[in-house]
This record gives structure tokens, sequence and C-alpha cells, in this order.
């Protein structure tokens, strides 16, 4: 019988669970669906603070997923690079709360931008290949003795049927398993196009449609829409023209860019990232890890830590 049982295997379920076997827990990961083919496969999965509060906790999740993921760039295996990106703002004096968190940022003067943009900020960020990053993922959690088992989960007190502790980190799911009707989704369409090479990683979210140009190993991702209680999963081709146009408008060098494929998946939003712990008759506990919205992989480790944390693994 496992210590911890993790409901979830999309970027935060993963990380939780290998984080917990870490601290010398035994874990078993139940999903649905493989890891990849979980939203968290379609993301871009650069570090990047997007649609997720409260931000004073946003902040210390993301300086500490910031560390780690700068750490795993070392190993190539990993498929997470340091990638110098531009965000560029069409306001002079833009608030980047979540400065702190990364090594170090510049800004760059409207004077020295094409119009319209009045600002923007350069920065070297992580970036997760989500078809190497999640892979490694699952093979760290199964060498260190974690296993994962398909199964959906309508109620928690099948979770606990073999384990004390199930830590939730069900994203989208969590909606219904918790009852919890703050939880909504936000569509995210993506096309990959061939690889290119370009100056910089570039997010321009200054005008309500995230339109952004994010490099990998072996392809570009390039972004977005942000959509919600927008359930469509199949690509729409409005939305493929309009992200090809934004981002050639941005970007000369991929003026010629064509979409190799589209993916489309629903981003978990809550109005609060839910982490807490829930104490339950019997000597149950019950942590919550949900509602990340655009920033699963920003959070993932920050997040995953509290929660061993809360549950006072590796501790004597």
């Amino acid at each position: 019988m496992p210590d911890v049982v993790v409901l979830g295997a999309g970027v935060a379920g993963l990380t939780t669970a290998l984080v917990l076997l870490d601290r010398g827990c035994s874990v078993e990961i139940w999903t649905r669906d493989d890891p990849l083919d979980t939203v968290s496969a379609i993301a871009g999965a650069i570090w990047y603070p997007f649609l997720a509060d409260p931000r004073e906790r946003v902040l210390g999740w993301s300086a500490a997923t910031f560390r780690m993921l700068a750490q795993l760039a070392d190993n190539a295996a990993t498929g997470v690079q340091m990638q110098p990106v531009v965000e560029v703002f069409q306001r002079p004096d833009p608030e980047l709360w979540w400065r702190s968190a990364v090594d170090r940022l510049a800004m760059v003067p409207g004077h020295e931008l094409p119009a319209p943009y009045q600002a923007a900020a350069q920065a070297t960020v992580p970036v997760c290949d989500t078809t190497i990053y999640l892979p490694w993922l699952l093979h760290q959690v199964r060498a260190r003795g974690g296993t994962m088992v398909r199964r959906s989960v309508v109620a928690f007190d099948e979770a606990f049927a073999v384990a004390s502790v199930v830590v939730n980190c069900t994203g989208l799911g969590a909606a219904a398993l918790c009852n919890d009707p703050s939880v909504r989704p936000v569509r995210g369409q993506v096309v990959l196009a061939r690889s290119t090479p370009v100056r910089f990683a570039l997010i321009d979210d200054d005008h309500g449609r995230p339109v952004y140009v994010l490099p990998r190993r072996h392809d570009l991702v390039l972004g977005g829409t942000a959509q919600f209680d927008d359930t469509r999963l199949q690509p729409d081709d409005d939305d493929t023209a309009k992200i090809l146009a934004a981002v050639r408008a941005r970007m000369p060098e991929l003026r010629e860019v064509a979409a190799t494929t589209v993916r489309v998946g629903l981003r978990p939003h809550r109005p609060e990232v839910r982490l807490e712990l829930e104490r339950l008759p019997g000597n149950r506990r019950l942590a919550h890890n949900y509602g990340h919205g655009g920033s699963g992989y920003t959070l993932a480790w920050g997040c995953a830590q509290e929660i061993a944390t809360l549950l006072g693994a590796g501790q004597d």
C-alpha cells in the first residue's frame, strides 16, 4: 500500500509525486490520461506567470520553480533549456511584479522599439520541451519506485481506500471532483512550426490575446488564445490564421512560417490557485494542488515542495 496517492499525471501531478518520493514517501499516481495526453503536453511550457493568483504566493512558487528548472537545464536529457525571452508592452511602465523571481532582467526603452511598443523586458528563463520533459519526469518517478495506474476517479474515497494521504492534482477535473464551480476552462490553441532560428523567444500579452514564439529543440511553438469557458477541443482555422498573422507581424524572420500541427488544450483557471491541506476524519489527509491557469510549468516545483512540507514529508 502506498503512503500517498497522487491524482493526476500532468506536470503538477508528476512533479508532486517526484518531490514526495525524494522525501521518502511511497507514491502511486492515478490518472485517467497518459501524461502526453494531458493539457500539460500542449502547453508552451515557458517559465512565465500567466493567469494565476494570488500574486504573493505565485511569486514564491515561481521563484522556487525557476531555481529548480535552471538546475535541470544543465542536463540535456530533461528537455529544459534556458532561453532568452523578450516581452513587449504598449505602455511605458509595465508592472513586472514577478521580476524578483528571475536572475536578471533588463528593460529596453521605448525609443529603441518599433511602434506601437513603448517598453520591453529582456530575461533568460527556462523553457520545457514537453515532448521530452514529461517523459523524463515520469521516468524519474518510476526510477524512485513510484507507480502509475490508469483509472478515473469520481470520489476521493476511492483513493482513501488504499492510502491515508491523497494529493489532488486533477486540474480541470477538480471542478467536478471537488464540486468547485470556481474552476473554469480557458481554451488555448497553439501552432507548431518547423524549427527556425530566432533571436529570442517572444511574448506579447498586452492586448487581451496572447502572442508568443517559443523555440524548442525540434520545432517552434506559436500562440495563442486565452478563451474563457470555451471547451472546444478542435482546432479553429480562424484562430490559426490569427496566430500566424500575429507572429509574422512581430518577427520578420518568421514571415514565411507555416503550421505543421495545431493543438488545443483547456487550462484549469481558478480565481486563486488552491494549495491547502484538509484534515479529514479517520486520520486522513487531503492536499489540493490545482487551479494553476496558464502557469502549470511556472509553479510546479514550488507548489510540489509546499505540498510536501504541508504533509510533513521527509521530517522526523
